[in-house]
């Protein structure tokens, strides 16, 4: 493969981007060693270089990409390690300015903001902070806020979000409402101005799209749309994840190569010179990133557009793979933080999977030509979706370490889910911008509304319908995966970096891989035996029974939150990646809670209700299948001598 080869400014980013994600977990004083240390070795080159004429070429080249790493380590100090240090100076009693940005939530307790801190005490600060308000204070972007305050130093969700600011009395605060007073041009070159413009564009798109097409199905489109997934309910993220398809809300060169290939082909139909349509295209690309909050998987995708046009004008040729590298490269530059973001590293790996291994083997699938026409159309239909399988496979491949590190399980539906969603996916986002730009046109706008709300059902059924597929997902908890992954991931990586004589040999690790995890779930599926788990808390207690994958719990508790975390925990803790039976053995009102929560999390196929023998016992039946109704968990009633029969014939 020779990943490299040829590619210095790929090879040069590469280190860059490796001491970056490097240099993130390490003290300052490491950082300071690491750049003294790195800065010894560029200077022994340099050195070697006038010493050694021979080599003096390879000793400057190496001094150059020894660079990117002190650079890399500059940066890191610079915008991570010094101001992380410096906002543990500021913890305690203070007052603090801060700048609005957007509403996070609001919930019983006050009011969460993000927030720009301008000033603490008498100092002037640009920290990016959480503001909690313990009052009700109706902020908006642009709105300043300032007054006494208890201020926290801790990562949170964000790493960028260095500290936590609590303002708890009204009388203490003063508010100055420029969301009021200031207009959309005013704001956009203010502090803050792009983030907060984007933040209201994209709050009008989902309120709209919410008015159309309804909370759930409007919240999926605009997932699609924006990659905006926080109004997405749990369930369906959980459904997309398990069949293999939440790439598809990353927006990323799929979203660019669909919306703004569009547009360019339609600029090519019309005969536009190819200068004009590089230069059309990359302003349009502009209010794309506007449109997804400038979110690192789009930024990501534009960059790269970005460094193949300016490649071809250079040089009138480009390449994929170093343009990925440099455009990843940029945003780390640009976004300190986003070093350590899981959505650009997955939209990368999967990325790169695509222009690397993906390349080798479609050459190696002919394209059909010469065939009688209803033939050659079936073979064409096939060549693509076969092509969608391979493009399947090694995105998820690739991305193989890292779900095994966060998510420890693996689809194995994803080649199905991806057949059937691809296609219907492409034109579901087409027609979202369609129909947010004729939806005051009578008629037009009603019908394009139900078309999008008739592919909003149909990727919403799919995936429902394959998530709980028996064997949907297979568990990477087992303490063989860390072996198979690892092993797997060096061996490709080994065979990406050096130059292969026979290109194919970059499958070896996939093949491998396949049949190791096989012959290891075999094994263990022969000599493994049943575990049970048993929990007591106060008069609770938990049964959790598991064999293989294979997972059952027996409920003798009172519900509610605190028995969700007790069996989140037992779950997370066994092989299982859903949960196959649930048995109850009361009726209460927190048990319907405690299963509204599980089915967000787990899919469970099936639970056991005793036979309620009171009316408020009947009750609580009902409500519990209601929620079993909208999850798809089948439910089981049983009597006190254990007979069962479903809940239709009871």
């Amino acid at each position: 493969m020779g990943l490299f080869f040829r590619r210095p400014l790929a090879l040069f980013t590469f280190i860059f981007l490796v001491c970056g994600l490097t240099a993130f977990g390490i003290s300052n004083r490491a950082r300071y060693i690491g750049i003294l240390a790195i800065a010894l070795v560029i200077a022994l080159l340099i050195s070697l270089s006038f010493i050694i004429k021979r080599f003096k070429i390879k000793f400057l080249v190496a001094a150059v990409c020894v660079s990117a790493a002190i650079l890399s380590l500059f940066q890191s100090l610079i915008f991570i390690g010094i101001p992380t240090q410096k906002a543990y100076e500021y913890e305690g009693e203070n007052t603090a300015l801060c700048y609005v940005i957007d509403e996070i939530d609001e919930g019983a307790y006050g009011n969460k903001y993000n927030v720009k801190i301008k000033k603490i005490g008498e100092d002037s600060v640009s920290i990016r902070a959480i503001l909690i308000c313990g009052f009700d204070a109706n902020l908006e972007g642009g709105d300043e806020i300032y007054g006494a305050a208890s201020i926290v130093a801790e990562e949170g969700d964000s790493p960028e979000q260095l500290l936590t600011v609590y303002m708890d009395n009204i009388s203490d605060c003063y508010a100055r409402y420029n969301s009021n007073v200031k207009g959309s041009f005013e704001l956009l070159f203010s502090e803050c101005g792009i983030e907060i413009l984007t933040g209201r564009l994209r709050d009008g798109i989902q309120n709209k799209l919410v008015e159309l097409l309804g909370d759930t199905k409007g919240a999926l489109a605009m997932g699609f749309f924006t990659g905006e997934r926080s109004e997405i309910p749990s369930d369906v993220i959980r459904d997309f994840r398990r069949t293999g398809v939440s790439h598809i809300m990353a927006v990323s060169g799929s979203h660019n190569s669909i919306l703004l290939g569009c547009i360019e082909l339609i600029l090519r139909r019309l005969l536009v010179h190819k200068n004009i349509r590089c230069i059309i295209v990359t302003v349009l690309s502009v209010g794309f990133l506007f449109i997804t909050g400038f979110s690192l998987s789009a930024c990501r995708s534009v960059f790269m557009l970005y460094a193949v046009y300016i490649a071809y004008f250079i040089r009138e040729t480009g390449d994929n793979i170093t343009a990925l590298f440099v455009s990843v490269a940029i945003i780390v530059i640009l976004f300190p933080y986003s070093v350590v973001d899981l959505g650009l590293w997955m939209s990368f790996l999967a990325t790169l999977g695509l222009l690397t291994v993906f390349p080798i083997i479609e050459e190696k699938i002919p394209y059909p030509r010469k065939k009688p026409q209803p033939l050659l159309t079936l073979l064409k239909v096939g060549r693509e979706a076969l092509l969608i399988v391979i493009m399947t496979v090694l995105a998820n491949m690739f991305l193989l370490p890292i779900t095994w590190y966060f998510f420890k399980e693996f689809s194995l539906i994803a080649i199905i889910t991806n057949l059937l969603i691809s296609p219907l996916s492409s034109v579901f986002l087409l027609s979202i911008p369609i129909l947010l730009s004729v939806s005051g046109v009578p008629f037009l706008g009603t019908f394009a509304g139900a078309v999008v709300s008739f592919l909003a059902d149909a990727v919403l059924y799919i995936v429902k319908i394959c998530s709980r597929l028996p064997g949907a997902t297979v568990s990477l908890k087992y303490e063989f995966c860390t072996y198979i992954v690892v092993l797997f991931a060096i061996a490709l990586c080994v065979l990406l970096l050096i130059k292969l004589k026979h290109k194919l040999l970059i499958l070896i690790p996939y093949g491998v891989s396949a049949v190791a995890f096989a012959v290891c779930i075999i094994i263990y599926g022969a000599i493994a035996s049943p575990s049970v788990d048993y929990v007591k808390y106060d008069n609770n207690e938990l049964f959790v029974l598991y064999r293989n994958d294979e997972l059952f719990v027996c409920d003798n508790s009172e519900g509610g939150f605190y028995t969700y975390r007790q069996v989140k925990q037992l779950v997370d803790a066994s092989y299982a990646t859903d949960i196959d039976n649930y048995i109850f053995t009361s009726h209460s009102k927190k048990n319907v809670e405690l299963l509204s929560l599980l089915s967000k999390e787990y899919v469970i196929q099936c639970i056991y209700i005793p036979t309620p023998k009171t009316e408020l016992a009947l009750k609580y039946t009902d409500e519990l299948c209601s929620v079993a109704e909208e999850s798809g968990i089948a439910v089981k009633v049983y009597d006190g001598d254990c007979s069962v029969s479903t809940v239709e014939d009871t």
